[in-house]
């Protein structure tokens, strides 16, 4: 810390503020600037909410708030389901796709064997 500068100390129920306003996805830089926080801050703030750890001294903000606070094993299991999710998303999108080439294939195939057919050559 710069010399003269005296840390600040926040109230949980600000912190927990902020955060909610990371979430719901106003800008982190913009946040910071408004709030007169650093962005690393606010990130600080957003991991100790996510990891159920709450700000030091006060307890968890979110149990002050009377919403239940997540837990250690919760958040690794939702960042679980959340890698799982993308992955299942990816291969989604991977056999839509080789189904509708698919799709394409078979329709170019019926257009050109119904068309116009070579005649029979005689022997």
């Amino acid at each position: 810390m710069e010399q003269g500068k005296r840390q600040r100390t926040y109230k949980p129920e600000f912190k927990r503020r902020a955060v909610e306003r990371m979430r719901v996805g106003e800008s982190p830089t913009e946040l910071a600037l408004e709030l007169g926080v650093e962005r690393k801050v606010l990130y600080r703030w957003k991991a100790a909410v996510e990891t159920g750890r709450g700000f030091p001294g006060k307890g968890h903000p979110l149990a002050a708030a009377g919403v239940a606070v997540p837990t250690r094993d919760s958040v690794e299991r939702i960042q679980e389901l959340e890698t799982l999710v993308g992955r299942l998303t990816l291969e989604n999108r991977f056999f839509e796709g080789a189904l509708q080439s698919i799709e394409e294939l078979r329709q170019a195939k019926s257009v050109s064997s119904s068309g116009a057919s070579s005649p029979k050559s005689k022997r």
